[in-house]
């Protein structure tokens, strides 16, 4: 029986009707049907032959049989070692940019309690001071000191965030197999999201 495959998409073929625009298509002889199913058409070195299916995308026709393409396996590694590492990235930009999204307030608070504590909480309080204790509930010293342990709290918190970022690099090998890569990936992503979920 005849079938016309679409030269633009060889995997879409039709059988009836004979199409109108015949150029656009390769007819091949098959038994039957079912043949189709373990079988596709592919345009090797110009000429179109009907093979066993491609096992994988990383498998390439040699002429006689399928075989793995080394560049192409190469190739795919690397586009998921790339997107892996750039998951990791935006997930640390992410958590960063909430947590910093209040940066330039945090430094004058930070740099307030700083100056109030050296005068030994005499004097002068600053508003960052004042309306955070206000509004916590709190005296000016021990809002002075939550304020200066927060600040020491978020420092440590972005040098994990830090540190969990920069094991991007243990992706950075092609002999992983690709669930390796992904359990590392997904390993950095879980502690990250841990570390943002305690500055919550």
């Amino acid at each position: 029986m005849k079938v016309y495959f679409l030269k633009e998409n060889l995997n879409s073929y039709q059988i009836f009707p004979i199409p109108q625009n015949l150029n656009d298509f390769v007819e091949m002889e098959v038994e039957n049907e079912s043949e189709l199913e373990t079988k596709q058409l592919i345009d090797f070195k110009g000429q179109y032959i009907l093979v066993g299916r491609q096992p994988t995308e990383l498998h390439k026709w040699n002429g006689n049989s399928w075989i793995v393409d080394e560049k192409k396996k190469t190739e795919i590694k690397l586009e998921l070692i790339k997107n892996l590492v750039d998951s990791i990235d935006d997930t640390a930009a992410n958590i960063s940019a909430r947590w910093t999204r209040f940066a330039e307030e945090y430094k004058e608070r930070e740099a307030a309690a700083i100056a109030f504590k050296e005068a030994n909480f005499a004097g002068e309080v600053s508003v960052y001071i004042s309306s955070f204790a206000t509004v916590a509930g709190l005296d000016n010293k021990s809002a002075t000191l939550l304020i200066l342990k927060q600040a020491e709290r978020l420092r440590t918190l972005q040098q994990q965030l830090a540190v969990q970022r920069m094991r991007k690099y243990e992706l950075k090998h092609e002999a992983l197999s690709d669930e390796e890569l992904k359990n590392i990936h997904d390993d950095i992503v879980s502690k990250m999201r841990q570390l943002a979920e305690a500055q919550q």
